[in-house]
């Protein structure tokens, strides 16, 4: 197990600090494990299953120190020895620093339209939903929503965590958000769909149905048509994945057993 510790003051008080931390979380598409009066504990989500280092794990303490301020305490840790394992920890560290950080600067988050009385803290394709929003959303499409900072594909019900790949599908057409970026998942493929470049993650995984995936901008819909943008409807993705015996059921579904669709879960 490679280790890596770090600490460093905010001039914030204990409950804004702890805001801060869930907001780097969420900012860094990592999944929070554990929330507690005086910290939490997080995970890497990797954006590659290429990646060549496991998950890295910290655990946030939040130590008062006054009326306005407070010492942040990152312990990470990593299964596996070697560089790599213990390079890549460091740096998670210092990237989830500089997003504590950021996120401290930005406690007000008035600049942009965070409201400060939210208790959730749920981004989808950078916007923060308010409490009333996602209960409402819950409510009424029967969807479940868990902390995290995503992308979320209207088209097809596809979503991730922001800068990852495909992690599941819900309900397509629903109003969660803003608009899709573009590098909502980090992709460099020059293979879009519904205007998301897709990472190699989703090229490899569209490869166990269409052996050859070439670069373009395609469209998608809830029912699985395809074809170039601005172009007829080129075949059906879910025929194709019947046909090559793909398992359609691991690439599509994120239901939990109840049949509420669920974002932010383990799949």
């Amino acid at each position: 197990m490679s280790k890596h510790q770090s600490e460093f003051r905010m001039n914030l008080p204990l409950a804004a600090s702890l805001a801060a931390c869930r907001t780097a979380v969420a900012m860094l598409g990592w999944r929070l494990t554990r929330q507690y009066e005086t910290g939490l504990t997080c995970v890497e989500v990797p954006q590659t299953v290429l990646s060549f280092t496991n998950p890295v794990q910290v655990e946030i303490r939040v130590v008062r120190g006054g009326t306005n301020l407070t010492r942040i305490v990152l312990n990470g840790s990593i299964f596996g020895f070697g560089p790599f394992q213990s390079n890549h920890v460091r740096k998670q560290i210092e990237r989830l620093t500089e997003e504590i950080e950021k996120a401290s600067k930005q406690a007000s988050t008035a600049s942009v339209g965070y409201p400060s009385s939210a208790s959730r803290l749920i981004i989808i394709n950078g916007v923060r939903l308010s409490d009333e929003e996602i209960k409402n959303i819950e409510q009424t499409y029967r969807v479940r929503l868990q902390d995290g900072n995503f992308w979320y594909d209207r088209m097809t019900g596809a979503w991730g965590y922001r800068g990852g790949p495909t992690a599941g599908f819900i309900l397509p057409a629903l109003n969660l958000g803003g608009s899709m970026a573009e590098d909502a998942s980090n992709g460099n493929t020059q293979v879009f769909i519904n205007g998301r470049q897709l990472p190699i993650d989703d090229v490899l995984r569209l490869q166990q149905i269409v052996p050859v995936v070439l670069p373009g901008r395609y469209l998608m819909d809830a029912q699985g048509n395809f074809g170039y943008e601005g172009g007829p409807m080129l075949g059906n993705i879910w025929v194709l994945a019947t046909s090559t015996g793909a398992p359609r059921e691991g690439i599509l579904s994120t239901y939990d057993k109840t049949g509420v669709a669920v974002m932010g879960g383990d799949g």
